[in-house]
């Protein structure tokens, strides 16, 4: 979740630094941001490689292993033409902009596979501890419901335990299939 969130700021810092090419800060920022950028999405296939064994393809290496990554005839370049060809450069290749939208996919789906098994986990917890908690909680909430069972009587506190001990199980059970689906996605996003 953490990676998506901070692709996803990053993402957007790479359109700002896009819209300030105008004033010829951009080309400044535009590759930095960038390698940033791709230092998110080869971190994201490191972890799902290490996890699940869903990592890059053979022969696709990190964007600053790669010859040519950054247009070394602009980083040659001396001062201003320099920085417009290397800026112009990042901005021309398919790999930024898969990049970019894995950031955007990222920070919605990744968020999502990662918060329903974390939910399931707490709720379940919750459940569990419905027994020794149902009288407060009643006490304290008219009409309260635990998922599905409304929390009357210990009776229906035991039912809400048994019910979060499926909800914990299936959370622990869950988990590691959306880390895994995960890992395919940004693969299938990033095309390498």
């Amino acid at each position: 979740m953490l990676l998506g969130w901070t692709a996803a700021v990053v993402s957007w810092l790479l359109i700002t630094a896009i819209t300030t090419l105008f004033i010829w800060v951009g080309f400044a920022l535009v590759p930095l941001v960038a390698k940033a950028l791709r230092g998110l999405t080869d971190c994201q296939l490191r972890l799902g490689q290490r996890w699940y064994g869903i990592g890059p393809s053979k022969g696709a290496g990190s964007w600053e292993r790669r010859p040519g990554a950054l247009d070394d005839r602009a980083a040659e370049d001396p001062g201003v033409p320099g920085l417009v060809k290397g800026a112009l450069g990042v901005l021309r290749r398919h790999s930024t902009w898969r990049d970019w939208a894995w950031a955007q996919i990222a920070l919605v789906a990744g968020w999502f596979l990662a918060i329903v098994p974390l939910l399931l986990f707490a709720m379940g917890l919750f459940g569990l501890l419905m027994p020794v908690l149902w009288d407060p909680w009643v006490s304290t909430w008219d009409n309260s419901w635990y998922g599905f069972i409304r929390l009357e009587t210990a009776r229906s506190a035991n039912w809400a335990a048994g019910l979060g001990a499926v909800w914990l199980l299936l959370g622990l059970w869950i988990g590691p299939y959306a880390l895994r689906a995960q890992a395919k996605l940004a693969r299938a996003v990033l095309g390498r």
